[in-house]
């Protein structure tokens, strides 16, 4: 059995999908691993990586069923974790002979080797959704006095708030840091370029290289909001996430998108804040035009693709901004 054949069955066992015949295999190939393969990783993070495959293991069993497992089922619950913890370890790598990174942060490495995303808890509670072929690697002094971690390819973060340790995401020339917030980073190296999205809160975006004033080249992104970096020029260009989501405050109703013959800016002005994105009318006398429509459950780009039309308008994205231009309404 080849590396890659023991991922996928290791999947498939997770998945319930194993005959009695594969299972024995696995395990058996696991211990034949496991005697191959002696990784410099500590006990402490053997340990942590351990419960958190049993954490894993036991959310995916109801617990009126969980607790109806015998001893002998307990054992087989066992050694499917040990046998994932093989699969994880082979994945987890010591990164202490890597000279492209500061001594203070080298660490452990951990590479998505799956075909579906896979969860990370750090040490300080901040979760990672690792997608398939992508890795992280942190530093020893991980929260100790900051937390800093290194991304190649595609991870979602949901950080954990702390306000005296920032977060930092270094993701090539590209540094992305929060103090406790959720958000996207997205590595393309065919096209050269990384994609930073917000999902909530507020982050710092900004590149490694200094610019000719010495100073930083970055921006503020909040809900809704996205930079791509461009890897060669080393130019950060904000903009509006092609599907932003609404902003559910505790005030929202589902009618405050239904409009009855009401002033174009009182729309845009809801939508605004309901999106958390700046809308500009570009003549004033489109102050004058009526809109009636129901947009609930709509796209906003769908929802403003709709108001135009109906007042022979147009709009673009300029940034973080969405400009309205039209002749305006008698």
């Amino acid at each position: 059995m080849t590396k890659q054949e023991f991922n996928l069955m290791s999947n498939k066992y997770l998945q319930g999908m194993c005959s009695v015949e594969e299972e024995l295999l696995l395990l058996e190939w696991s211990e034949k691993l496991d005697n191959e393969n002696q990784l410099t990783i500590s006990s402490s993070e053997k340990e942590e990586i351990r419960g958190r495959i049993l954490r894993n293991i036991h959310s995916k069993i109801p617990n009126k069923h969980f607790s109806k497992i015998t001893k002998t089922g307990l054992g087989v619950v066992t050694s499917l974790a040990a046998c994932l913890l093989i699969v994880f370890l082979l994945n987890v790598q010591t990164i202490e002979s890597l000279s492209t990174k500061p001594s203070n942060l080298l660490g452990m490495e951990m590479k998505n080797m799956t075909l579906v995303d896979q969860k990370i808890l750090l040490k300080d509670g901040s979760l990672v959704i690792l997608k398939p072929q992508s890795s992280i690697n942190y530093g020893k002094d991980f929260n100790v006095k900051k937390r800093e971690v290194f991304l190649i390819g595609q991870a979602f973060f949901k950080v954990k708030r702390n306000v005296t340790k920032p977060f930092v995401v270094h993701s090539g020339d590209l540094n992305t840091e929060v103090l406790g917030t959720s958000f996207w980073v997205k590595s393309n190296t065919r096209n050269n370029q990384i994609e930073v999205s917000v999902t909530s809160g507020k982050v710092s975006v900004y590149s490694s290289k200094v610019s000719d004033n010495n100073n930083l080249n970055g921006v503020i992104l909040t809900r809704n909001q996205k930079v791509v970096f461009d890897i060669v020029s080393k130019t950060i260009n904000p903009t509006i996430v092609d599907n932003p989501l609404p902003i559910l405050t505790p005030d929202f109703s589902k009618g405050q998108l239904i409009f009855q013959a009401t002033p174009l800016q009182s729309v845009l002005s809801t939508m605004s804040k309901h999106y958390g994105v700046e809308i500009i009318l570009t003549n004033p006398k489109s102050n004058d035009c009526q809109i009636t429509a129901d947009l609930n459950g709509l796209p906003l780009f769908t929802q403003l693709d709709l108001i135009c039309k109906s007042i022979a308008a147009t709009y673009e994205k300029r940034g973080t901004v969405i400009f309205i231009t039209g002749e305006g309404c008698n």
